[in-house]
């Protein structure tokens, strides 16, 4: 079969990607305007000229300019269409569908909501708000969106878009497993690096999500790094000894990198923490490898599944997130081995419980690498079965009077009209 994998934010179609071209699939990597860590070649030492990767480059601003002829053209021949970040809108302006719609964040629970924050609109305003519809009508009428359950951050704007449809699936896998092996490590530049900093620390613990702890934006997004800057440095205080060999590393990456570091200074533990700037994935996992234990998010938000829980799982590390095991737990999903903390205070008493008994915890993420790969599987097998029920190799096509129904839209229209206005504005100071 003939697969488009559009957008790769998170990398996370270059994994289910190789996986579908082990299986015999030919599968074309569609790049969006993509972050460079977020680039294929971020994710793998291996040459990446082997596979098809069409770099479009497309965003916000380039939605007008890209013709429906043009999107048509260039996907009508797949059989096949999994997208992520703006691929449902620039679907929907030539009038195709998703076969599967996998979202991985914002591009959900914010893209097809947004507002103008001025009155009138600022021109930078009007791009962003003539896609939003777009983006709102191609994920709901996406054939199936990838979707593991969640918080409320994702369920709540995946209900107001699709209602109650059934038309929802797992997840893939967040990572492609099969590289990770014996000889991964060594291939990284930054191996002599980490390798000379584990001789000479006894416990490291490390954390590579984005510094972003101010209950930001309409959910109140908080990763609770502050809780693990607190963690740590009462963990020190607990024992002399621990300020000798202990070591905390950080990712200079994120909105508050700045309060992080004024946190850990006013905290006085700056000679127990290194920071390492933003790096790729490859290289991150290669840190992961050589850390005793990991850290995931630890704000009130209640995470099942994201791309760093899972990357300490495939580096057979213990980890520490905010799951909510008992919402998650009642919902029926299987529960993979990790520490479930929220607060400063369960996290550091982790960390004294890991010196005290190392084995245990060393065991707990051997057995969450077995449940990642076993599920890695599971997954795979779904995602085989789901392209063979595939009924007919043509895109559905949007009726042409729904696709009349947006440009009609009052909102379309208003965004049309100052966009006009900014032009003429333009061409008189011309």
């Amino acid at each position: 079969m003939k697969i488009a994998c559009i957008g790769n934010m998170n990398n996370m179609f270059f994994q289910i990607g190789r996986y579908l071209i082990d299986e015999g699939h030919l599968v074309t990597f569609f790049l969006l305007e993509e972050f460079d860590h977020f680039l294929p070649q971020a994710d793998t030492y291996e040459d990446i000229s082997k596979y098809e990767i069409i770099k479009l480059g497309w965003n916000f601003d380039t939605f007008r300019g890209v013709t429906s002829q043009q999107i048509k053209k260039i996907f009508s021949s797949f059989d096949y269409l999994m997208g992520t970040d703006l691929a449902p809108a620039y679907l929907f302006k030539a009038g195709l569908k998703l076969d599967v719609y996998f979202p991985h964040g914002s591009d959900l629970y914010q893209y097809p909501f947004f507002r103008y924050k001025n009155n009138p609109p600022q021109l930078w305003e009007i791009p962003a708000n003539i896609v939003s519809r777009a983006q709102f009508i191609g994920i709901k009428e996406a054939d199936t969106v990838s979707l593991d359950m969640s918080d409320e951050v994702f369920e709540t704007p995946y209900y107001k878009i699709r209602g109650k449809t059934q038309r929802r699936i797992t997840s893939p896998p967040f990572l492609y497993f099969k590289q990770y092996t014996d000889n991964y490590p060594a291939l990284s530049t930054y191996y002599k690096q980490f390798s000379e900093i584990r001789s000479q620390y006894k416990f490291i613990v490390f954390q590579q999500i984005s510094q972003d702890w101010s209950m930001r934006g309409e959910f109140k997004i908080d990763k609770g790094n502050n809780n693990l800057i607190n963690a740590f440095a009462d963990y020190l205080n607990k024992n002399e000894k621990y300020k000798k060999d202990s070591l905390l590393i950080l990712m200079e990456y994120g909105i508050d990198v700045e309060k992080s570091k004024q946190l850990i200074v006013k905290l006085g533990i700056s000679n127990n923490v290194i920071w390492f700037k933003k790096m790729n994935r490859k290289d991150l996992m290669v840190a992961i490898y050589f850390s005793d234990i990991c850290v995931g998010e630890l704000g009130y938000r209640q995470w099942y599944s994201y791309s760093s829980i899972i990357e300490f799982m495939a580096m057979k590390k213990p980890l520490i997130h905010h799951r909510g095991d008992a919402f998650y737990k009642n919902k029926g999903l299987d529960l993979y081995p990790m520490v479930d903390a929220d607060s400063a205070e369960k996290v550091a008493d982790v960390f004294i419980d890991y010196r005290s008994n190392p084995k245990k915890y060393i065991n707990m993420g051997a057995d969450a690498h077995k449940w990642i790969l076993a599920d890695a599987n599971k997954k795979v097998e779904f995602y085989k079965e789901i392209l063979l029920k595939k009924k007919n190799t043509n895109q559905i096509v949007f009726p042409f009077l729904k696709k009349m129904k947006y440009y009609l839209n009052p909102q379309i229209i208003y965004n049309y009209l100052f966009l006009g206005m900014y032009q003429l504005k333009e061409m008189v100071r011309g």
